[in-house]
């Protein structure tokens, strides 16, 4: 032996473990429990069994032997009868010299109207070992003649004291019972044994009464026949078969083509060593999840050593014999089997070491039942446990690795009793009760899958086209999970290109404004033990040439005539920097940076038309420019006459004139300019001037009376005095000048100074 060494082989077992274990890496083992190989070992459903018989080597149906399932068992019952032979010994002797009576019936007869008719000498030679069943007398006779007072009587001696067997009285007519002879049975009336048989003696008495006789008796022949047990000897069989289709065996099979070879070569049966030096077959095993090794069973002829090593364990290997099993089932095992000549056709390792396990018992007579008789299990083709036919309870338990059948093709289960007997002809009846077989084993590994999903299908899209959502809770499916407990992730290669992002249970697919090229989107699917399915596409952007964009553009603005308005603007074109701008007003100019240059020159609402081309397109736009003339209404100047002369002091009580002179600085002109004069804070006036043209100036005056003794006063105009015109600005309408009044009449005229330190003439 040597230890493992060199590159180890890991076979899958394909052709046999596949079918029991997925192989995806992703699935999950969550459980695992015992599987009921032979659903039909509890005898509950009688239509599982297919039961037969045969007699003897023929292939008739037993005569004395049955199977049923019935009340939760299988049963066989063997119900012989008794074997009954008959023997009838004639009379041979007589002491009356009634020798016509003598030897068996010929028509000659002996015949009496009195005088005694007796015989004897019975042989039952060879017999004596027989059982006698019952005892009969055979009597040919006659009577000719209605017996009305005679008698005839039948008489059984050398039985201990004379017993009457039958009297024949008053008749109602003749007898005859010559041909067809009155059978009398002697039970309870003679000895039943051959000696006492065999010195019997009969004797007919005819009885006369009165003179003269009514009839006569006349005697054939009298014998005595025995019913005795016969020995015999036969066998029937009865089998029971249920039959399991894909079965789900717990076994691993390895083919000659699994593993590694080394001087052997592979012929149509099997492995065969390639020259006198032994070969060797080496592969590795592993149990199934959950589940231990069992036995190991070599399939083949000739001369084999197998050893095996498990791995988890230090040491060397250890040599096994086919039907062992494996030591440190729960570990995968390397085997080695060395092959010196026949031929080697495959291994088999069974899991959970298979077992058939039966429980029954045998009740009634057995006594005629020879020690031939067995009870036998069969798998297939396997005689797997025979046992005797003993009275009482029994049980099988016994390995049956090696005979159960490939992993999905039908296993056919058999059980047979065989009734052989050798009796002495007494009846006799044997029932052999099966209450359960079951073939342990089996098991059920419970797998958590990776979830199943429509295959992904590339896609394609044109530059700044919209996304797309993929529903996935329709497109995938889980064993456990429900489709919207699903977890879904997708990622993008290629951000800059497509994102990729999930949206409840949906996948958003979005192509990347102004980008195109390829991407890779890869999507994972995952169950809530985290089992995943995964998949990928290509997503493909189609390049297509932007247009420019022209964003803050309003559709129309307000500018006063004579102003400058800048718009500002955000033009844009992903495909280049070089942009032509251009506008179809003179007055409408871009600046450095992009922006809107307004400067109209006109009053009145225009429309611009903005272009800007990249030249391959372009764009338009139009905004409508509202330019207005506004006036602006200036109190140029106030001035205060006295007799139409400009004066600078009052006298209290004088009459004066409040001269206001409004300038139209404006772009616009103004109507219905309404004028306020205002003394002392008092509106001593108001005079409406219809009109005043930009630039023009127009004239008001109001008249006032001075009541105030001294001190100073102080004299307001306003134009536009109800803000009732728009102007450019609102600011000089008002314009005050400051006068001193006096009680003197003496003043002089003058230039006013107002507060505002503005004169009052200009």
């Amino acid at each position: 032996m040597r230890a493992r060494s060199g590159v180890v082989l890991v076979i899958l077992l394909v052709a046999s473990l596949a079918p029991l274990v997925p192989f995806a890496a992703a699935d999950t083992v969550i459980g695992a429990e015992g599987a009921e190989l032979l659903e039909g070992g509890d005898f509950s459903d009688s239509d599982q069994w297919q039961i037969s018989s045969t007699a003897g080597f023929s292939s008739d149906a037993a005569e004395h032997s049955l199977g049923m399932v019935a009340d939760g068992e299988l049963s066989f019952t063997h119900d012989r009868p008794d074997n009954f032979q008959y023997s009838t010994s004639w009379a041979s002797n007589s002491i009356t010299n009634s020798n016509a009576t003598l030897g068996e019936p010929d028509s000659y007869y002996t015949w009496s109207k009195g005088p005694n008719i007796t015989m004897t000498g019975y042989d039952f030679s060879g017999l004596h070992e027989r059982l006698i069943a019952n005892v009969s007398l055979v009597l040919h006779f006659s009577i000719p003649d209605t017996l009305n007072q005679d008698s005839v009587r039948v008489i059984l001696q050398n039985h201990g004291s004379d017993k009457l067997v039958v009297t024949y009285a008053r008749t109602f007519g003749p007898i005859y019972r010559m041909t067809n002879p009155m059978i009398l049975s002697l039970d309870g009336l003679a000895l039943a044994d051959w000696s006492s048989l065999e010195d019997t003696q009969f004797t007919i008495d005819y009885a006369s009464t009165g003179t003269s006789d009514d009839s006569e008796v006349r005697v054939d022949a009298v014998g005595l026949r025995v019913k005795y047990h016969q020995p015999w000897y036969s066998f029937e069989t009865v089998k029971a078969t249920n039959t399991v289709g894909d079965v789900d065996s717990p076994v691993v099979d390895i083919s000659p083509y699994d593993g590694m070879i080394s001087g052997l070569a592979q012929e149509s049966c099997g492995l065969v060593p390639e020259g006198p030096v032994a070969g060797e077959w080496s592969f590795d095993v592993e149990a199934p999840p959950m589940q231990e090794l069992g036995r190991i069973h070599v399939f083949g002829t000739g001369n084999h050593t197998i050893w095996a090593l498990p791995y988890d364990v230090e040491g060397d290997y250890t040599q096994i014999q086919s039907g062992d099993s494996l030591i440190h089932p729960d570990s995968p095992q390397n085997i080695r089997i060395e092959i010196e000549d026949g031929c080697i056709s495959g291994v088999r390792i069974d899991v959970n070491d298979p077992h058939l396990v039966v429980q029954g018992h045998v009740s009634g007579a057995l006594v005629g039942l020879s020690d031939t008789s067995y009870i036998r299990f069969a798998i297939g083709s396997s005689l797997v446990a025979s046992i005797p036919l003993q009275y009482g309870a029994f049980s099988v338990d016994v390995p049956v690795g090696h005979a159960l059948p490939e992993r999905g093709e039908e296993m056919i289960v058999g059980v047979a009793s065989r009734f052989q007997w050798s009796s002495n002809g007494t009846a006799e009846a044997t029932v052999v009760h099966i209450q359960s077989m079951v073939i342990t084993g089996g098991f059920s590994v419970y797998w958590d899958y990776d979830p199943e999903c429509l295959e992904l299908e590339d896609m394609s899209f044109n530059e700044d086209d919209a996304g797309v959502h993929l529903p996935m809770d329709v497109r995938c499916n889980d064993d456990l999970t429900a489709p919207e407990d699903l977890v879904i992730s997708a990622m993008s290669s290629d951000l800059d290109i497509i994102e990729a992002s999930v949206v409840d249970q949906y996948i958003r697919i979005q192509p990347t404004r102004d980008a195109w090229g390829e991407a890779t989107i890869e999507v994972v699917v995952r169950d809530a033990l985290g089992n995943s399915w995964s998949d990928s596409m290509i997503v493909t952007v189609t390049p297509v040439e932007d247009l420019p964009v022209l964003d803050g553009l309003p559709l129309s603005v307000y500018i006063e005539l004579g102003q400058t308005m800048v718009v500002d603007l955000t033009i844009t074109d992903p495909d280049t920097e070089s942009l032509s701008l251009s506008t179809s007003r003179s007055w409408a100019t871009f600046d450095a940076v992009g922006d809107l240059v307004l400067t109209p020159v006109d009053s009145g609402s225009h429309s611009v038309e903005i272009s800007i081309s990249d030249g391959t397109t372009e764009i338009s736009q139009n905004i409508e420019v509202i330019v207005t003339a506004k006036p602006d209404l200036l109190v140029e100047m106030v001035d205060v006459r006295r007799d139409g002369v400009s004066v600078t002091n009052l006298v209290d009580g004088d009459i004066i004139e409040i001269h206001a002179y409004i300038r139209n600085e404006g772009r616009g002109g103004a109507d219905a300019v309404d004028i306020k004069c205002r003394v002392g804070g008092i509106l001593v006036g108001a005079v409406m001037i219809d009109h005043i043209e930009s630039g023009g100036l127009g004239a008001a005056v109001c008249d006032a009376q001075i009541a105030r003794d001294g001190g100073t006063l102080t004299i307001e105009v306003s134009a536009d005095g109800t803000g009732s015109i728009a102007e450019t600005s609102e600011s000089n309408n008002n314009r005050t000048v400051v006068l001193d009044v006096s009680e003197s009449e003496d003043g002089g005229g003058g230039i006013i100074e107002t507060l505002d330190r503005g004169s009052t003439l200009v």
